[in-house]
């Protein structure tokens, strides 16, 4: 009649569904690559002003107490 959940599958049938499995996967890292890569320059640039407004608070900070 029909199989079942429960009936194993053939050899094809596995090898069809991990080649799928790891054409799918690479499909999904490529494109987490290019998003990443498309980001990358404004990431940078954000994380150096963070960076740069971090530090000058604590040297405004540590001059301040040094001074008063």
């Amino acid at each position: 009649m029909g199989t079942s959940p429960t009936d194993p599958k053939s050899l094809f049938d596995r090898l069809i569904g991990g080649c799928m499995s790891v054409l799918l996967a690479s499909i999904a890292i490529y494109c987490a690559a290019q998003i990443i890569q498309s980001i990358w320059p404004v990431l940078v640039i954000i994380t150096g002003v963070v960076a740069l407004f971090w530090i000058a608070v604590i040297v405004i900070r540590f001059w301040l107490s040094r001074r008063y």
